[in-house]
């Protein structure tokens, strides 16, 4: 978990031991101005440094809530990305301080005040904080993401079967009638960019780029499948009909028929092979653009099991590509969007996840409907 902790510069030391003990428990914590990431300003660096933490440990003192001291500037910035403190913002109180002076903000929370080792009851309590934020969202995590995934397969089935014409492009095939509409892409893009938004990501060119990335990984993996379908295609053998036999043994004079092949690309488990290496094309660029933009995601095991899943789901295509042509897009977009988006979610820290009112409140009802249900 990446944790920010404020603190006035007269209680260095002792936040120097809850930094330590923190990064004990395997979070990241940043600390110092060398922890901050690089910026134009210093507080832009410090603005960015909290929009991508998890959590932030307020150190209360009565410099930390002196009028003009930087730590209150700190506490705006995260006042901004958590408009709700709770089990995210650990106020502690670390020297007497009236409680008049602390700010509304903090006072929302319950104040730790630590009897012993500071450092200790602070490692502590943060892990029983997010402990209750991650039990809290492990019920209401899924359902925004599935209600985005699945409301992008349906938008994406429209666009291929309605505006198959419209912004075609390919990387390989440079004809006029070449390519495909960038518009699934794009709109995937807009739903993986929202999911980077709610867990952190708030700069607008990093949002931007994930769209752009998540486009091109549409079209690579639409490439890619166009060209495995071409190069299995090149893979034939003579195949013998029953009408060829019977003429054979009817005239062995006449002249024989026109000899009929079959290629590899006809076999019926080609179409998971095809589909599977669109999956892995789509899905590897796709996670690409989130590792780029969203520290959070850079964990091995977090790319490895959503690129597994990306192949998985892209298999698929092998059972819809006998289907109608729209039935199998709405198919192979509604099963792969969905199990993509919900491995990524699964991919970020516990607790992370911001997810905007707007998006509560659509899937608000679904879950309590599903609670019911229960």
């Amino acid at each position: 978990m990446r944790i920010f902790l404020s603190f006035p510069s007269e209680l260095e030391s002792q936040a120097d031991s809850i930094a330590q003990s923190l990064r004990n428990c395997d979070h990241d914590v940043f600390f110092s101005h060398d922890d901050l990431p690089p910026g134009d300003s210093f507080d832009a660096r410090v603005e960015k440094a909290i929009e991508s933490s998890d959590f932030m440990v307020f150190l209360i003192s009565p410099e930390s809530v002196t009028r003009g001291r930087y730590t209150l500037s700190e506490l705006a910035f995260a006042r901004t990305k958590w408009p709700n403190p709770s089990n995210r913002v650990l106020p502690v109180m670390m020297a007497p301080t009236p409680l008049d002076q602390v700010p509304t903000y903090l006072k929302a929370v319950t104040i730790l005040e630590p009897q012993g080792s500071a450092a200790a009851e602070t490692r502590a309590a943060v892990d029983r904080m997010l402990e209750a934020e991650s039990a809290q969202s492990r019920g209401r995590s899924i359902m925004p993401f599935l209600a985005l995934a699945l409301a992008s397969a349906v938008a994406c089935t429209l666009t291929v079967k309605y505006a198959t014409g419209i912004l075609q492009y390919s990387f390989v095939d440079t004809g006029p009638a070449g390519g495909v509409t960038v518009l699934p892409g794009l709109i995937f893009g807009l739903v993986v960019a929202t999911c980077n938004f709610i867990f952190g990501i708030r700069d607008r060119f990093q949002l931007a780029l994930v769209v752009a990335i998540t486009a091109a990984a549409w079209i690579a993996a639409f490439d890619a499948s166009s060209v495995t379908l071409q190069s299995l295609s090149q893979y034939s053998r003579a195949v013998n009909t029953p009408a060829d036999a019977a003429a054979s043994l009817a005239d062995a004079t006449t002249e024989p028929a026109a000899e009929v092949r079959d290629t590899l690309s006809n076999n019926p488990f080609m179409g998971y092979l095809i589909g599977g290496v669109g999956g892995a094309v789509g899905g590897a660029i796709t996670i690409l653009g989130v590792i780029l933009t969203n520290p959070g995601f850079r964990r091995l095991d977090s790319v490895v099991i959503t690129w597994l899943a990306a192949i998985a789901a892209g298999t698929v295509y092998g059972a819809v590509v006998k289907f109608p042509d729209w039935l199998g897009w709405l198919v192979l977009f509604g099963v792969w969007q969905p199990a993509f988006l919900l491995a990524m979610a699964r991919g970020f820290p516990r607790g992370a996840a911001q997810i905007p009112g707007w998006l509560g409140r659509i899937t608000a009802p679904i879950l309590a409907g599903s609670r019911t249900a229960r």
